[in-house]
């Protein structure tokens, strides 16, 4: 296992499968292209360890508390980084 995976495993922290959106649906992006030595990142949102995007759903202050809209920053950063370890093969190939 590389080093940030380990460090994540650690902490607790696990990467969440690619995101499969219902059927009939189709996203107009990807969600990580490279391009050179540039990893160019959209279309995140939270996502719960067994793949779906993670309830609850608004905006913080109104239908989202404080709290939860952390959970949800820190469910999309997993997020992010599960996919750039899928495109990159090893997290510790991220520089910046």
């Amino acid at each position: 296992m590389a080093k940030i995976e380990a460090r994540l495993a650690a902490l607790g922290l696990t990467l969440p499968p690619a995101y499969a959106p219902p059927p009939g649906v189709h996203l107009p992006y990807v969600s990580v292209r490279l391009i050179g030595d540039r990893a160019i990142i959209a279309g995140h949102g939270p996502q719960s360890p067994e793949g779906p995007l993670a309830e609850p759903f608004g905006k913080v202050g109104r239908a989202v508390t404080l709290e939860q809209g952390y959970a949800a920053a820190k469910l999309t950063a997993l997020s992010i980084l599960g996919n750039l370890k899928r495109a990159l093969g090893d997290l510790g190939r991220v520089t910046q």
